[in-house]
Parts: C-alpha cells; sequence; structure tokens
C-alpha cells in the first residue's frame, strides 16, 4: 500500500510538471470538445445553392422552381437557360447541385405524358448531396401529387377517392433517438468519447517516451524488485490518470453536452459506471504502450496516427458488419469500439444498463488484460534496468 501511495503521488508529479501533459489533459480536453461542437452546432445544412436550367419557361416550371426555392434544404442561386453555364458554375464549386427542366416539360404534363426533371448533386459530400436529393424529390413529389390528383379530378373522381388512388400507401416515417436528423447529433456523443481515450493514450505516451528518453525511472527499481512491485507501480499510475479523468469526463460529457444540447438520455451514474471500466481499459492499454516508446515525440507520431482508424473501427461511422472479419476482430481490442456501442446506447437509445452490460463487460474484459500486459512489462523493463546497472 505504501509503494501503491508512492507511485500514485510521483505520477502527480509527473503529469504536472510536463508542459506536454498539461497541454493534452488540461487544455487540448478542453478546446477538442468545444471546437468540434461549434463546428457543427448548426446541426442541419441548409440553403445548399443550386443552378435550375430552365428550357421550358412555362408558368408550371416557374412554379416549381418557386417550390424549390421554398424548401429548407436547397436555396436556388441561378436560373439559367443552357446546362454548359451551369456546369461551369458547379466545377468552380458556385453551386453545388443542377436541376434541369426539359423544354417538353409543360408540353408532356398537358397531354397527360410523363415529364422529366433531372437532379445533378455533388455526391464528393454526403451530406450536401443529401440535402440537394430531399430538396428537389419533396418539390417534385410534391407538384406530381397535385399534377396526378389534378387529372383524376378532371375525369370526374371525387376529391377523397382521388387523393386515394394518387397514394393508396402512404408512409409515415419516424426519426428515432435523432429527430432532427442533425449531424452534430449523430457524430458528437461518439468523438467526444474517443477524445477521451486518445488525449489519455498521447499523455501517457508522452510520460512514458520522456522517462525512458532522460532515464528518470530511478525511483520504480526499489518498488517494482519487490515481489507484486509491478502490480503496484501500474494500479499506482493509474489511479492518479484516473482521478484526473474522472473530472476530464464530467466537463466532457456532462457540460459540453449541455452547453450545445445534445441529448442525453441517460442517467449521470449509470454512465459513470458504464465509463469507469473505459477509462481503466485505456489506461492500461496506455501504460502498456508507453513502455514501447524509447523518445517523446516517438507516442505523439505513432498514436496520433491511431485517431482516423479508432474512428472507423468503432462502427458508428460504417456498419462494422460490413467490415472483413480480420478487421471486425481486431476492432474488439480496442477500448473504444465497445465503448462507443454501449455509450451510444445508453446516452442516445436510451437503453437500459441492462442491454449494455455485453459491452460493460468487454470493457472489464479489455481492463484485465490490459492490466496483466501493463504489469508483466513494467516487471520486465525494472528487471533489464537493475540487470543492466
Amino acid at each position: 500500500m505504501d509503494n501503491f501511495i508512492k507511485v500514485w503521488l510521483k505520477e502527480y508529479k509527473k503529469i504536472f510538471s510536463d508542459s506536454g501533459t498539461i497541454m493534452l489533459f488540461m487544455i487540448a480536453i478542453v478546446i477538442y470538445p468545444i471546437l468540434y461542437s461549434l463546428a457543427y452546432n448548426n446541426e442541419l445544412v441548409k440553403d445548399v445553392p443550386i443552378a435550375i436550367v430552365d428550357e421550358n419557361h412555362s408558368d408550371l416550371s416557374r412554379k416549381l422552381i418557386q417550390m424549390i426555392d421554398a424548401t429548407d434544404e436547397i436555396c436556388v442561386e441561378y436560373q439559367i437557360g443552357d446546362f454548359r453555364t451551369a456546369e461551369d458554375l458547379l466545377n468552380n464549386h458556385e453551386i453545388y447541385g443542377i436541376i434541369h427542366i426539359n423544354d417538353d416539360f409543360n408540353k408532356n404534363i398537358l397531354r397527360f405524358e410523363t415529364a422529366h426533371v433531372s437532379v445533378y448533386a455533388d455526391a464528393s459530400h454526403m451530406v450536401i448531396y443529401k440535402q440537394i436529393l430531399m430538396g428537389a424529390s419533396f418539390s417534385i413529389g410534391t407538384m406530381s401529387a397535385g399534377v396526378e390528383i389534378q387529372r383524376r379530378l378532371a375525369k370526374g373522381q371525387g376529391v377523397e377517392f382521388a387523393f386515394y388512388e394518387r397514394d393508396p400507401l402512404p408512409i409515415q416515417t419516424f426519426s428515432l433517438y435523432n429527430p432532427s436528423g442533425g449531424y452534430a447529433t449523430y457524430v458528437m456523443p461518439a468523438v467526444l468519447l474517443l477524445i477521451l481515450q486518445q488525449t489519455l493514450l498521447l499523455g501517457i505516451g508522452l510520460l512514458g517516451g520522456t522517462v525512458k528518453e532522460f532515464e528518470n525511472s530511478h525511483y520504480l527499481m526499489p518498488i517494482g524488485e519487490k515481489h507484486g512491485g509491478a502490480i503496484s507501480i501500474v494500479l499506482g499510475k493509474s489511479m492518479a490518470y484516473f482521478t484526473i479523468y474522472i473530472i476530464n469526463t464530467l466537463l466532457v460529457l456532462v457540460i459540453v453536452p449541455r452547453i450545445f444540447s445534445l441529448p442525453m438520455r441517460s442517467s449521470y451514474f449509470e454512465m459513470f459506471i458504464f465509463l469507469a471500466p473505459f477509462l481503466f481499459s485505456v489506461i492500461f492499454l496506455g501504460l502498456s504502450l508507453s513502455l514501447l516508446f524509447k523518445h517523446r515525440e516517438s507516442s505523439m507520431i505513432i498514436l496520433l496516427f491511431t485517431s482516423i482508424p479508432f474512428i472507423f473501427l468503432s462502427g458508428f461511422s460504417w456498419p462494422i458488419e460490413s467490415m472483413p472479419n480480420w478487421i471486425v476482430h481486431f476492432s474488439q481490442l480496442i477500448p473504444s469500439t465497445p465503448g462507443i456501442k454501449g455509450f451510444l446506447a445508453l446516452t442516445q437509445k436510451g437503453a437500459h444498463f441492462n442491454d449494455v452490460l455485453v459491452h460493460w463487460k468487454h470493457l472489464w474484459l479489455l481492463s484485465v488484460v490490459y492490466f496483466i500486459t501493463a504489469s508483466l512489462l513494467f516487471k520486465f523493463y525494472i528487471l533489464k534496468r537493475v540487470n543492466n546497472s
């Protein structure tokens, strides 16, 4: 117990005397969540600029243009008569979509024939692409329904029957867990958890590389040589990080969501109970990795590289079921994979704690595995130092 407390307090001293670690644990942990939340604060992309190529110039085509421009999703920035000019605007990124109304648009409608409206959308940005298609589909679909109902009324059908014939199987859609379809509500909860993981890994790796580079771990050797000494070292270090990151978790997952009105549908008690093994598994993984870095900068170079892969491997940006099996198996070794799945289910879907027990147990299993790994590596490192001295 004395060694455990000694290491715990010593680790605090190392953390708060290292400018790089302070930057990660105290400053980056505040700046990153606020910066990302501000960037996505509008939730939805609105009034995406498009051009309409109207070759018809009829009352119906003008009415369709007004309906398109009235949507929240898109804004008619240009009305032009030739398609080549619209292409130039699209290539110069002045617009992100083109809607083409053919010259026979009005004639085909009056003849009860099919009229075509072409929609070209920039699919290199999926959010913009979705908004253009939604706005165009809604406007064109509404006009199409109106034309069809007018045709049926002209044939002598009653109003109710005409509406029924036009849409005999109406669809009702319900947006679960994210009613507004907002991008921040979708992406930020997972990103916030990943920020906790990555800043913690980077800070632990930075201190580990510093210790090995400047050979200032002499106080660990008499502790590590004793029976169970490596365990007290790992536990002492981990408690220093855990106590700091309990406060950081409060900031990142309680205060930031409140400021930016991000939904949190679980009790804070259940959330912290779920995140306890997540933090321990990240800390023990970080301690295991920290002994692999011989220089202070090495941890930053290597661990920064893992941020993007960890996002994809967590399964929230792309379904993990659609990944190759070996990647799926590898992803289960990363704390953010079960952590994000359980955290999103708990806080976004309002799941009961029993529903996320499988992810909670997974995190505890990772905590045990990485605790054993860290203890063995510290024991090996200390014995090697003793033998070389």
